[in-house]
């Protein structure tokens, strides 16, 4: 006999139990949830997957991957750690506890920010631009070849549209609901 479990303040048989029935309560159609459950298992797949690739051929871990990153796509290589924070959606405590840990390592320099002494510029090194130069092909190589070369440009299209779509969404409707405590680089 079936020990009975309580979801949602209903009580539910797990033996009769359909799955499908209790997500389309919730207004969702099983195509629905299979389509979010799929980019779950793809999301948690593909990037630890990726990130443990890159740890074990450069020691950079994801969050100082994705740092480094961002440092990388602004002009000069530096950018205020707000606009880190913003870029990486993370806390500003965290940029700073990172970018010490970093400079430690030599990976980045931090500077006072000549308009608010109470913050930092973050600079990437040159060693962390070396950590780079060996980080990115791995990367590169593996976007290409674990995602890029297996989608039709229609899917490659699709993808960025809903992505953009959702993440306008989030922008727009939830973002005083945001923590600025996103899963993307953490440790």
């Amino acid at each position: 006999m079936s020990t009975p479990y309580v979801f949602n303040s209903i009580m539910v048989d797990m033996s009769t139990f359909c799955y499908s029935r209790v997500v389309e309560t919730y207004g969702l159609s099983v195509k629905q949830f299979k389509a979010w459950r799929s980019f779950h298992k793809l999301r948690s797949q593909l990037l630890p997957y990726m990130s443990k690739k890159i740890y074990k051929n450069t020691g950079l871990t994801p969050a100082e991957y994705f740092l480094l990153v961002t440092l990388l796509e602004s002009p000069n290589g530096a950018l205020h750690s707000s606009q880190i924070a913003e870029n990486l959606d993370w806390e500003k405590s965290r940029i700073s506890h990172q970018a010490k840990r970093m400079e430690e390592r030599g990976l980045v320099s931090r500077y006072t920010c000549e308009s608010d002494a109470r913050s930092c510029v973050i600079e990437i090194t040159s060693t962390g631009r070396g950590y780079m130069k060996q980080a990115l092909p791995i990367q590169f190589k593996d976007v290409k070849h674990c995602f890029a070369d297996l989608l039709t440009q229609g899917q490659l299209d699709a993808l960025t549209e809903i992505s953009q779509v959702v993440s306008k969404h989030l922008a727009e409707e939830h973002s005083s609901e945001l923590t600025h405590q996103s899963l993307v680089g953490s440790r």
